[in-house]
């Protein structure tokens, strides 16, 4: 049995950004730890349909208020971002490359970015923006800056939204444990009741 959560995000979900603020505890509750799997919805959507739901007539404006309202339900601060959605590619290769290279620091780089974009409404396709989440994450900021550019990383991106696909994800944040699959903010309650208690 796998001791991890498989946390599926998009640094663009606003939902995703809430869950990165809880995920943590929820698995040290439970003795587990968090593997951080960055993707990108854009194409998720394109294999599936669907798309961001501030563009669905009535969700849209609904969300967008479900949006603040979670954030301060768990006392979080949320600007909804005026550049909506973003493209998350530098900031997802990034993450890989922490991930792979400096795993210890790879939830707080994820935390700050998803901070940068939702608390500080900063433009997280800029390169500057990005070298100082790393900065402030205790990442190397020109490494994180190359990752974008290097094939590498350019290929484990491939690689992660492959992933996303067989565990059949549609939408962020999306939970795998023990191979039970668990889709949005909302369910880690059950996430939460899954690693402290066993299967339900």
């Amino acid at each position: 049995m796998s001791k991890s959560i498989d946390f599926f995000f998009d640094f663009t979900s606003p939902y995703s950004y809430i869950a990165a603020e809880r995920i943590e505890a929820i698995a040290e509750k439970g003795g587990r730890t968090v593997n951080y799997c960055p993707t990108l919805l854009g194409f998720i959507f394109k294999e599936i349909g669907g798309g961001p739901l501030t563009a669905m007539p009535r969700k849209g404006e609904y969300s967008l208020n479900d949006f603040s309202r979670t954030a301060r339900f768990y006392d979080l601060e949320l600007n909804f971002p005026k550049a909506f959605p973003a493209n998350t590619v530098m900031a997802a290769r990034a993450a890989l490359m922490v991930k792979a290279l400096q795993p210890e620091l790879l939830g707080r780089f994820v935390r700050e970015v998803f901070r940068a974009y939702f608390v500080s409404g900063q433009d997280i396709t800029q390169a500057s923006v990005i070298g100082v989440c790393a900065s402030a994450a205790g990442v190397d900021a020109n490494a994180a800056l190359q990752a974008n550019d290097d094939p590498r990383w350019k290929d484990a991106l491939k690689a992660a939204v492959q992933q996303s696909h067989e565990v059949k994800m549609f939408g962020a944040p999306y939970f795998v444990v023990d191979g039970e699959a668990f889709w949005g903010n909302d369910r880690l309650d059950q996430v939460e009741r899954w690693v402290k208690d066993g299967p339900f």
